[in-house]
């Protein structure tokens, strides 16, 4: 009997261990799961929030050019949140939308970032330089209204006209850059930090040495009045004169920065950033308040040909209109002078 019991108590203690065992190994599995859930569930999470970036409208291309825009204004935008025909994780597949759809899409999209452009930064530069007035009540740029209380309305009037239809005659040119027709890459090793560094200078030599040459030809007579002379309505330009002009004068005037890309190679982010310092620019040259640079066309050198008509057609720099004689310094001449010189005039400063 009491071998029986002693065995009984053996067994006993033996599945007691053994239902530990088991309990430790079903916990252990447990644990095991739970991590392994967690670190899906963290992947999953990280998965999503990579979608999320990626479907971050891209203003200017610094993750994927307009390849990337393109994608989320017609698969994320127009196909999830307006017609809701695609949710998170579809595939983009662009050869399911018409060439009539990726126009339209895109000219909405470039007519709305331009006017985003154009009535935030715009109103602020006319504010802060042409509102203000110091301790003599003058302004920073110098701006008298002189030439009617409706000029500001008939630049914004005229701008939201030539917007609309500018960005309609440009589509064409960033549907060539979603096709991959252009020379734009994405691997800076591809042609090294070097000329990735300098393409942004060539960039802008390229476009200054076009839009020098385009310009002084839309001041010749056979084209000025029914198409340049719209931009010079005003002499005393403010911000809003930025975009005041013919359409197919700011076409034919943008069209440098687009061949530039079908002629030279040039880094996606570079060249999108530099579309974006392109409509600064331009409202820049166009606000009379000006820095002084070296060889750099600022914004007392446009005040000049606003002024002077026949000078300074340059748009970033002053090399050409040194070569081509048009050139005129800027602080020889009212109002960055007291005295007013006539402009037809040589000077030994020119």
């Amino acid at each position: 009997a009491r071998a029986a019991t002693a065995r009984a108590r053996a067994r006993g203690r033996r599945a007691r261990r053994e239902a530990s065992r088991r309990r430790g190994e079903r916990a252990r599995d447990a644990t095991r799961e739970r991590d392994a859930r967690r670190g899906s569930e963290r992947e999953d999470a990280f998965a999503r929030a990579a979608r999320t970036m990626s479907e971050v409208p891209i203003v200017v291309g610094l993750l994927h050019g307009f390849d990337g825009t393109g994608h989320w204004l017609n698969h994320v935008l127009i196909d999830r949140y307006v017609l809701g025909v695609t949710k998170a994780g579809d595939a983009y597949d662009p050869s399911r939308y018409s060439m009539a759809r990726k126009f339209t899409v895109m000219w909405a999209f470039l007519t709305f970032f331009t006017y985003a452009l154009y009535f935030t930064l715009c109103p602020l530069s006319y504010w802060w330089n042409f509102k203000r007035k110091n301790a003599e009540g003058k302004n920073k740029a110098k701006w008298l209204g002189r030439e009617g209380k409706d000029q500001v309305k008939n630049e914004i009037v005229l701008s939201v006209w030539s917007i609309a239809v500018m960005t309609f005659m440009i589509a064409p040119f960033e549907l060539m850059v979603e096709a991959g027709w252009t020379k734009l890459y994405w691997d800076v090793d591809k042609y090294g930090m070097t000329y990735f560094c300098l393409t942004p200078l060539l960039f802008l030599v390229f476009s200054d040495t076009c839009i020098y040459w385009i310009h002084r030809g839309l001041h010749h007579r056979a084209v000025y009045a029914p198409i340049h002379k719209l931009h010079h309505k005003y002499k005393d330009t403010t911000p809003f004169s930025a975009y005041a002009f013919h359409p197919l004068d700011g076409w034919l005037q943008g069209c440098p920065y687009h061949l530039f890309i079908f002629l030279f190679p040039m880094h996606h982010m570079t060249y999108f950033i530099s579309l974006a310092i392109v409509g600064l620019w331009t409202i820049n040259i166009h606000d009379r308040v000006s820095m002084r640079f070296p060889y750099v066309n600022c914004a007392a050198h446009h005040t000049i040909h606003h002024t002077g008509f026949n000078y300074n057609y340059g748009q970033y720099f002053t090399f050409w209109d040194k070569i081509g004689g048009s050139y005129r310094d800027p602080h020889s001449y009212p109002p960055y002078a007291d005295k007013n010189p006539n402009l037809t005039t040589s000077k030994k400063a020119d």
